[in-house]
This record gives C-alpha cells, sequence and structure tokens, in this order.
C-alpha cells in the first residue's frame, strides 16, 4: 500500500486548453480529432518521478467518457483515478462496483432534485449543454462567466444542491459528491499515511481541506479554512509546472530541480 497519495484535480491543475498551450506542450487529450487537452513538456517526467515515491490519482468533475479521453503517456499513466466530482473510481479504466454503488446510493435521495434542477437549467437563456452526469449531479456550460453567474444567481435559494461555478461553468452537486468525501475514501482504502492535493478551483476546497499538503494558485481559495500545510503558487510561474514540481518536492528523497528551499 502507498505511504503517500498524490491526488490531483486535473482541468486548469495539470491539464489545460490549446489556448493556453506553448510549444514544447503535449497534447494528450484530442475532441472529434480537434485537438482539446495538453499537458507541459516536462509533466510526463514529474509524474513519473513522483509515481516512484507515490500514488498519482487524478480526481475530476469530468466524466467517465471525459476522462478516457486522455491519453496519458504509458510511463505516467495512472492506475486509478477518480471522476464525476468523487462518485466514481476508476481502476485501469474500469469503473469500481462497489464504489459506484456506494455513491448511487448516497446520491437517490437527491435524484429528484436533480431531476428538477436540469429542468431549471435548461428553461434559463444562460444555460448550453444542460446534463446530468453519470447519475451524479447535474451541470451546464454558459457563453462566458457572466452568463454563469448568472443562472447560479438564477438558482440561489430554489435548489437544495450545492452550486459552483467554475468559469463559464455551473455545476448543482447532491451534498454526498464532493472531492473531499472521496479523499478520505481513498485514504481509507489505500491505507495512506499522507495526501498530497492539487487543486485550483471552490470545487477543489473541500478536497484540499482533506489534505496534509495543499497545492493551490492562490491563497484566497482557502481563506478561512481549516487545512494542513499549504503551498501556493507565486506568479509568473504556470501553475501546472508549479503543482508537479512541489508534489516532487515532497515525495522524493532527492531535491528537485527548479525548486530550493
Amino acid at each position: 500500500m502507498p505511504g503517500t497519495i498524490f491526488a490531483s484535480d486535473l482541468d486548469n491543475t495539470l491539464l489545460f486548453s490549446w489556448k493556453h498551450a506553448v510549444e514544447g506542450d503535449l497534447c494528450v487529450e484530442f475532441l472529434n480529432g480537434a485537438p482539446q487537452g495538453y499537458l507541459t513538456g516536462e509533466a510526463p517526467s514529474y509524474l513519473e518521478r513522483i509515481m516512484r515515491h507515490a500514488l498519482f490519482v487524478p480526481v475530476t468533475s469530468r466524466s467517465v467518457e471525459q476522462y478516457l479521453r486522455i491519453q496519458f503517456p504509458h510511463r505516467c499513466r495512472p492506475r486509478y483515478a477518480v471522476a464525476a466530482n468523487g462518485a466514481l473510481l476508476l481502476t485501469d479504466g474500469k469503473i469500481d462496483p462497489a464504489w459506484r454503488e456506494e455513491f448511487t446510493q448516497a446520491v437517490a435521495p437527491w435524484q429528484d432534485a436533480l431531476q428538477a434542477a436540469l429542468e431549471a437549467l435548461s428553461a434559463l437563456p444562460q444555460g448550453k449543454r444542460c446534463r446530468i452526469v453519470d447519475g451524479m449531479f447535474a451541470f451546464a456550460a454558459c457563453d462566458n462567466p457572466q452568463d454563469a453567474l448568472a443562472l447560479s444567481g438564477a438558482l440561489e435559494g430554489v435548489t437544495p444542491l450545492q452550486v459552483s461555478v467554475t468559469g463559464r461553468k455551473v455545476y448543482l452537486f447532491p451534498p454526498p459528491v464532493n472531492k473531499g468525501a472521496a479523499v478520505q475514501k481513498l485514504r481509507r482504502r489505500l491505507q495512506a499515511d499522507r495526501v498530497i492535493c492539487a487543486g485550483d478551483s471552490v470545487i477543489d476546497v473541500p478536497m484540499l481541506q482533506q489534505a496534509d499538503v495543499a497545492i493551490l494558485p492562490d491563497a484566497a481559495l482557502l481563506e478561512g479554512a481549516q487545512s494542513s500545510a499549504q503551498v501556493v503558487c507565486a506568479p509568473p510561474g504556470r501553475f501546472y509546472d508549479f503543482v508537479l514540481q512541489e508534489a516532487l518536492r515532497r515525495v522524493s528523497p532527492q531535491p528537485c530541480p527548479n525548486q530550493t528551499g
């Protein structure tokens, strides 16, 4: 069993879109034949070295289908991944039935609320591509962040679900579906002594609060929250590089290049 788990969000933490890619970055995801998701050019090497000392587990709000689009290089391909914001565990790309059943039962009392939320999202003009993700939470994409904030404001007080906004995306989560609960389950299941977590958004806060070491882009993300050691990225570095450098620094007995102190 691993002594340390490195549990990391993907989008905008390790993975980024073509809009943010620069020369030397590695495309690891295609959508309808077009480049979609990238890792930095150094990411595979960092992940490979991290995985010598810790278990790398992506923890993402992506659906299973969206997660499986990612083509990690073989040398840094994670065995485990948590999708649907914690509700589904994948082992070698296959859904863990016991984990799924536990969350299916936990979400069952919230199914009427999810259906009502989906109807509300679909009825509002800002909501685009509205759907329920893997049976676990509701989602809508908007044209811009302003529309996403307007959409979430329209749902305030209307739904018992947790409404979260990241950029132009709106999520509605039943209380059991959160990354913090997933990290707690991972720690117990894998009998890990320590968990290092990285994330960039409000959706990642429950996970970061469970971390022994939390890696984040802005201290305000965990302002006022109870958590262990926090490592905050200082500009102008790329957060994707910073995450891997800091994770390696904390799991490897050897000094990490490009980092001092």
